[in-house]
């Protein structure tokens, strides 16, 4: 947690320390407002930063960010040692960020165990399912752990949140035998794995986009299987998001997992269909 306080102002990181064992989220605006989100809800730190700081302290994570913070900022995020992401919100001029006015600090946990009550279903590709911040990532780290004790398996971690990778070096456990591809598109590295590395498996977040879904379908072809997430509320919300609805009706997903929280299943689709 060291490697996210550090950026922080003083008081601020005195006023964090006492939810830290339990904090999910840390947001930082120029109206005034610290919180953070814990376990049990949203508290308001007293700890208030001005636009100033909110720039100083950007400045600072995109120094010290794991890989060049120009090529995700655009995208609204850097991602620090850890595998923390930082949100970033303010005044956006073409693919530049001119004046921050918040940030948000997601926090990544290491959470052995955490996938083991959807190990059992893991005997083929599998999407898990769920809203923002009910642990998909943290069940995707722990999969990838669990597989790779005893299978070769590679993360393709676009954003370094999977195994929080410093100079390519994983700086989480992901497994004996888990390789990591860092910082490269997902659809790309997915295929460069494909070609290279002869994974039993290969896990990766959030796919989406056709090239993902094109990819998808190179690595059930190959008999590779595929671990991977989707934002949604179930495997209905999830069928409507453009081809990833076409991958599920076609069964190339072994097991659909919906999560309402870190480690709790609320349905498991076998067959792969909706």
């Amino acid at each position: 947690m060291d490697s996210l306080l550090r950026y922080l102002p003083a008081e601020v990181e005195r006023r964090l320390l006492p939810y830290m064992d339990t904090a999910r989220e840390i947001r930082l605006m120029s109206t005034g407002v610290t919180a953070v989100v814990t376990d049990r809800g949203i508290v308001d730190v007293e700890a208030p930063v001005t636009a100033l700081q909110i720039k100083n302290i950007l400045n600072f994570i995109c120094r010290g960010a794991v890989y060049s913070s120009q090529n995700t900022l655009k995208e609204g995020f850097v991602t620090i040692e850890g595998g923390h992401r930082v949100g970033v919100c303010g005044r956006i001029s073409g693919e530049t960020m001119l004046e921050p006015s918040a940030l948000c600090f997601r926090i990544a946990r290491e959470v052995p165990g955490a996938a083991e009550k959807i190990e059992k279903y893991l005997d083929g590709s599998a999407l898990i399912i769920s809203p923002p911040g009910c642990g998909k990532t943290t069940m995707l780290r722990d999969a990838a752990r669990i597989l790779g004790q005893r299978r070769p398996v590679c993360v393709v971690d676009e954003r370094s949140e999977i195994a929080a990778a410093v100079h390519g070096v994983p700086g989480l456990d992901v497994g004996r035998y888990t390789c990591v591809l860092d910082g490269v598109k997902k659809s790309k590295g997915m295929l460069m794995a494909l070609r290279t590395l002869s994974p039993r498996y290969i896990i990766t977040d959030e796919i989406g986009s056709d090239e993902d879904c094109e990819a998808v379908y190179a690595l059930a072809d190959a008999g590779v299987s595929l671990i991977t997430s989707v934002h949604g509320y179930g495997p209905s919300d999830a069928a409507r998001r453009g081809r990833l609805g076409e991958l599920m009706e076609k069964g190339l997903f072994a097991s659909i997992i919906t999560l309402r929280g870190l480690g709790e299943v609320k349905e498991v689709v076998r067959g792969g269909r909706a």
